[in-house]
């Protein structure tokens, strides 16, 4: 890209509102979608065109630092919802794959020293939860601990 270009703005999928509960369509309906949320592309097929991260921005779709996220996929002109993801700080592609699209990875924080990591793979039609671990820097017994300790998330796939 040339010195000064700059992409053009990729606005978020109107259908974005049907997916959310009343309060936080109301709360974003209000605000507008466009600063409620951030819209960036990522890249989860080879063979397909990149798909669209969407993620919340503001008071109405984050919590503390988390933030909801969905992906979508054009389809035909429209949009496809392929995940509809908790709350995370960080969402990235994965190295695994299944049915032409990467695992998508989530970081959720529950505090300054317990990190919550999703992982999500597609299973043809949709993103499904395949497994999450609770990694934190304290024992079973609440001690600190150098080195995390890795725990299933309750309800774990």
């Amino acid at each position: 890209m040339a010195q000064g270009q700059r992409r053009p703005h990729l606005r978020p999928p109107g259908a974005l509102l049907e997916v959310l509960d009343k309060d936080d369509r109301d709360c974003v309906t209000q605000s507008g979608l466009d600063k409620s949320v951030n819209t960036t592309r990522i890249r989860l097929a080879n063979d397909r065109p990149q798909q669209i991260l969407v993620r919340g921005a503001g008071l109405c779709l984050c919590g503390a630092q988390n933030c909801g996220f969905w992906i979508y996929r054009t389809k035909g002109g429209n949009y496809e919802l392929l995940l509809k993801g908790v709350g995370a700080t960080k969402v990235t592609a994965g190295r695994s794959w299944a049915h032409g699209y990467r695992d998508v990875v989530s970081q959720s924080h529950a505090s300054a020293m317990e990190t919550i990591i999703r992982t999500y793979r597609f299973d043809g039609s949709l993103y499904k939860l395949r497994s999450c671990f609770n990694r934190a820097y304290y024992d079973d017994d609440g001690k600190i601990t150098k080195k995390p300790v890795n725990r299933p998330c309750a309800g774990n796939p």
